[in-house]
């Protein structure tokens, strides 16, 4: 693992949170349910400027795509997601982790949140720089954030999936 280490409950928790805020940025979305398209992103491009390049933001569109889609389809994960994510403790946690990569949708959302992030923050520095808001969370396991600890997680959790944008 490169970096510095993600505990299995940081690990747990951060996918969990993650498929479950997409739910949330699937409601504000510009478009509707059963007619989803690249350009109902609530993203709007001009706040983002000097975030990422432009490639990036095309792919990070069709990403959230593919999560809104995943939100339609399956909107009782919304509930399984949050119920999951207050079950997580350091001693089930690598269990709710096995859970969440049996579950081709939960497995997705996480893949894709975890994605996004790092197009958006694909070093250290970008992260802090920027002021995400994990940078400025009260969240306990989002508090070590004086050595870029939520970066990293993000990172490890991303190489564990495969889905690291810069490999």
């Amino acid at each position: 693992m490169s970096g510095k280490e993600t505990s299995p409950e940081i690990k747990a928790k951060i996918m969990l949170d993650e498929a479950n805020l997409a739910f949330c940025e699937t409601a504000e979305r510009k478009d509707e349910h059963g007619d989803r398209n690249r350009e109902g992103s609530a993203w709007e491009q001009g706040k983002m400027d000097g975030e990422f390049d432009e490639t990036d933001y095309e792919r990070i569109l069709d990403l959230q795509l593919e999560a809104a889609n995943i939100c339609d389809t399956h909107p009782e994960l919304e509930d399984k997601t949050s119920e999951l994510f207050q079950k997580v403790t350091a001693d089930n946690a690598e269990e709710v982790i096995q859970e969440v990569m049996a579950d081709p949708d939960i497995r997705d959302l996480a893949r894709i949140a975890v994605t996004i992030f790092l197009l958006r923050f694909p070093t250290v520095q970008s992260f802090v720089n920027k002021g995400h808001p994990l940078v400025l969370a009260t969240d306990e396991y989002m508090l070590e954030n004086a050595d870029a600890q939520n970066w990293h997680d993000y990172k490890n959790i991303a190489q564990d999936m495969g889905c690291d944008p810069a490999d």
